[in-house]
């Protein structure tokens, strides 16, 4: 059944059973994943999900009902389970459904060329990646991960007030890892790829990638321990900057969850830092017109020069602050509640080089991979503790390979420190990103 047609159906037999203002929240996605081993597909996974939320308020408290059916004669349960929900529901801060907004800035987010890219091409690139990883060097002893895969998706959102949205997307993922072996010394690489052309993905760049991150391991060893000036990687600052993204949500602010409580116009970084939250981002992993809510995006400036100038908000929290949302009211998936989270949430480039800020250091340590992100970090603290391996600065040059090393300090501390910043800005698949940062001197654990 048509989803607008469905939508109007329960509408219309909602308004006639006692619910004012309905609400209707629709996703559907499909993917389809390749996987690889030893020149012959391993596995082959073609998937498809969805489902509706249907919320409403009925006599003045809002009840929810769910389905992954489509269809007329689904229409009365969720109408009488939303009754039910909302007669036992005990919600202090009552909920809105959003009239909308006058202007939506559009965002490509969908890609027609992705969309029609076959199976056959998929199972090419996974296979040409295998390859790639393979003959890098001879100490490559096995592709122990290979896949490529597309995915789509859809969410439309209407309501009684006159809202009607709809947002498609789509990418491609392609993942390798690689495992390499001199002696009894063995080590592990991986690279992860997402593009939203198929051209932009390619088999030897990501192949080589995977295996030399496998091979420069090799041979590693552990280091004193004292403290050493610090630069990390660019995905590697990305993983722990996102330990902390909770910190800037309303919500959790107004729960007193987060330091950056009574933090507004305030220094919390160094004057080099500058965060910005780009839903309306070319090409972002996390691209979008409108939040879960119906609210508009806009880019934000969320840190500028290390003053924090806005928390992230949805429509309750920002209610309760008397300010405007900030269109960050995102639930995570159909039956989700709805929260707050960002989009493309990143530190700003800095302007310097990688190597020229390795050069600036003269000697420390490269940190390139931490283990232990959930159990070794502190989210409201800001304390961290993690098993971490990386590389040398020696004479400002990377050089041998450490690991067995656990670097230690406080993130709040650490980012009103921050020395330099370099030019290398990458994102997580989840739309985080950062460059390469040297943050000065941290505690570090080793031999």
């Amino acid at each position: 059944m048509d989803i607008k047609d469905f939508k109007d159906k329960l509408f219309e037999k909602a308004l006639k059973n006692g619910f004012s203002d309905c609400e209707i929240y629709y996703y559907s996605g499909k993917s389809i994943e390749v996987n690889i081993l030893k020149g012959e597909i391993e596995k082959f996974n073609n998937s498809t999900s969805g489902g509706l939320s249907f919320r409403g308020f009925y006599n003045g408290k809002i009840g929810y009902s769910y389905t992954e059916q489509i269809s007329e004669n689904i229409i009365d349960k969720l109408i009488e389970y939303a009754k039910e929900n909302a007669e036992i529901i005990n919600d202090e801060e009552k909920e809105e459904i959003y009239i909308g907004d006058k202007n939506y800035t559009p965002v490509k987010t969908f890609y027609d060329n992705l969309e029609n890219v076959d199976v056959d091409t998929l199972i090419e690139k996974a296979l040409d990646i295998e390859k790639a990883v393979l003959s890098y060097d001879s100490r490559i002893t096995s592709c122990n991960y290979c896949s490529v895969g597309k995915a789509s998706s859809q969410i439309y959102i209407s309501n009684t007030k006159g809202l009607e949205l709809n947002k498609k997307d789509n990418y491609v993922v392609a993942l390798a890892g690689s495992l390499a072996k001199d002696g009894n010394d063995i080590k592990s690489g991986m690279e992860v790829i997402a593009a939203f052309d198929i051209n932009d993905i390619d088999p030897k760049h990501i192949g080589e990638t995977a295996s030399k991150k496998a091979i420069s391991s090799l041979g590693a060893t552990s280091l004193p321990s004292k403290k050493y000036n610090i630069v990390f990687e660019n995905e590697c600052f990305t993983d722990l900057f996102s330990c902390f993204l909770g910190s800037f949500s309303a919500e959790n602010v107004q729960k007193g969850f987060s330091l950056l409580k009574g933090k507004l116009n305030k220094q919390i970084a160094s004057n080099n830092i500058t965060i910005l939250d780009e839903p309306l981002m070319e090409d972002g992993y996390s691209s979008s017109s409108f939040d879960s809510e119906g609210v508009a995006c806009y880019n934000k400036t969320i840190v500028e020069n290390g003053i924090l100038k806005t928390y992230l908000y949805n429509l309750k929290t920002a209610k309760k602050d008397g300010v405007k949302s900030t269109g960050n009211g995102f639930k995570g998936g159909y039956k989700g509640k709805i929260g707050i989270s960002p989009t493309n949430f990143y530190i700003k480039n800095g302007n310097k080089s990688l190597d020229s800020i390795f050069n600036d250091v003269k000697d420390g340590i490269y940190i390139t991979d931490m283990s232990g992100l959930h159990a070794g970090v502190n989210s409201t603290s800001g304390d961290f503790s993690l098993l971490s391996s990386g590389y040398l600065i020696e004479n400002g040059k990377k050089t041998k390979a450490i690991e067995q090393i656990t670097i230690a300090g406080n993130f709040y501390n650490m980012i009103l420190d921050i020395k330099d910043i370099a030019n290398d800005l990458k994102f997580s698949l989840n739309g985080v990103g950062s460059p390469s940062i040297f943050v000065g001197e941290l505690n570090v654990s080793g031999e």
